[in-house]
């Protein structure tokens, strides 16, 4: 038996196959964490839940519970962030980004912290492609403070191992943590910033989460396009 309707907000982290024309959705929320939803038909004919196919989008939610699970009954995109679409990094990045989430927030007590910071990566991912690398490593380590697996960064080097990171990019990093959301992704970092942090933040992650978490750009094995005026100067 259905339970009565239930109402609530949240961003579409993954969206899978489930039986022959469903689909499975994480949904990341403000008060529940992480939920998984049963889309039914969605890929029929003019399905009106087509919208939980595409991952990222923030969207309104009602949902009943029949037998421990919950099935959409209705949903309307509030944000569909289809900006990601636009770049291969992006796109790689936002994918980072729900994978780190759905490891590590399940039902836990800082959900309200993880979804306002899954937000705001994914606003800025879809508003600015370009920005893909800096907001990558700037969720990296929000989402290492709100986990409280770090602190200072001064006090965190050692356990990346034998990387080495400068004062500037240790009050980079102080900086994201401290702040508050909706601030951090305003820092200006020059490209070499973005690379020292790139790797401290990824190896980070890999060491607190205790698996290998690839560089999402990395895996993409793009093509390195060299610029031409550096051409002309070989």
């Amino acid at each position: 038996m259905s339970s009565e309707p239930e109402t609530f907000k949240g961003i579409i982290l993954k969206s899978t196959e489930y039986k022959e024309k469903d689909r499975l959705i994480s949904v990341l929320t403000k008060d529940r964490g992480i939920v998984n939803i049963c889309v039914k038909g969605v890929a029929g004919k003019n399905s009106r839940f087509a919208f939980a196919s595409l991952p990222y989008s923030y969207c309104d939610f009602v949902v009943t519970l029949t037998h421990d699970f919950y099935y959409l009954k209705e949903g309307i995109v509030i944000s569909g962030n289809t900006g990601i679409m636009d770049s291969l990094e992006s796109m790689a990045v936002a994918g980072h980004i729900s994978d780190c989430l759905r490891e590590s927030v399940m039902q836990s007590d800082n959900a309200p912290a993880c979804y306002e910071l899954a937000i705001y990566s994914y606003y800025v991912l879809s508003n600015t492609p370009s920005y893909y690398l800096q907001a990558m490593c700037i969720f990296n380590w929000r989402l290492m403070w709100i986990l409280g697996l770090a602190s200072k960064a001064s006090e965190c080097v050692n356990a990346a191992g034998d990387m080495k990171l400068s004062s500037r990019s240790c009050e980079i990093l102080d900086f994201i943590g401290e702040n508050p959301v909706n601030k951090i992704f305003t820092i200006k970092l020059e490209p070499s910033d973005i690379e020292e942090l790139r790797r401290f933040t990824l190896r980070y992650v890999s060491v607190q989460f205790e698996k290998d978490i690839p560089d999402p750009i990395l895996r993409l094995n793009l093509p390195v396009i060299r610029r031409k005026d550096a051409a002309d100067e070989t």
